[in-house]
């Protein structure tokens, strides 16, 4: 494969968050990923037992096997598992903090790590500290009417979220707020969001039809 493979359209799709970014595994493959992290533990609590490590020189070969019956093997092999957690953890910071400058936002973060948006920006952040763009096809910023009033919908590219503020029609203001459960995952949730309130301060005789 030459470096011609690797011009400018290669350089540009790198630069592009595919959507999705990967498949979900099957059943096949979580249980192979199970076996090597079960067997990767067991190699590690033979190297923390004191059992293990206070086994005679002239012991037979297979002594290490029968004695992982032994309860205290298995909280040896806890307390590997405990670090095979941390070493997950620390990676998954790291990992988190590359996706972030590269341009994914925290719904890419939280739907790869099976939370909600919200969740992952508690869990890290700091991580996504660029602003990422809307959605393929989405105007950043969009005018909606209903009930006799209205609300402009904003793409937040730090929080990577839809935000709303706008007025109803008995004029008063209103927005999505601050802080947790403000940003919406989507267009569309943000626009129900917005359009229960335009709802809610219509006049009576819009109330109920939209305009």
């Amino acid at each position: 494969m030459g470096s011609d493979f690797y011009d400018a359209a290669f350089a540009a799709d790198l630069a592009r968050l595919r959507d999705p970014a990967w498949t979900e595994p099957d059943a096949d493959l979580a249980r192979q990923v199970q076996a090597r992290i079960a067997a990767f533990a067991d190699e590690l609590a033979d190297q923390l037992s004191t059992r293990v490590q206070g086994l005679p020189a002239d012991a037979p070969d297979d002594a290490s096997l029968v004695v992982r019956d032994a309860g205290d093997w298995h909280l040896a092999r806890l307390r590997a598992l405990r670090e095979i957690r941390t070493a997950i953890d620390q990676l998954a910071d790291r990992t988190v903090a590359a996706a972030g400058i590269r341009g994914a936002g925290y719904p890419q973060v939280g739907d790869a790590w099976a939370i909600t948006r919200q969740g992952a920006r508690k869990k890290w952040p700091h991580a996504v500290s660029a602003t990422s763009p809307p959605p393929a096809g989405q105007e950043p910023r969009t005018t909606i009417t209903a009930f006799g009033g209205s609300v402009d919908l904003s793409w937040r590219g730090r929080e990577g979220g839809w935000w709303w503020i706008g007025e109803g029609a008995d004029g008063t203001t209103g927005d999505a707020g601050e802080g947790e459960g403000s940003i919406f995952d989507t267009r569309e949730e943000a626009a129900a969001n917005a359009g229960a309130f335009l709802q809610q301060h219509a006049l009576p005789s819009t109330n109920g039809n939209p305009q």
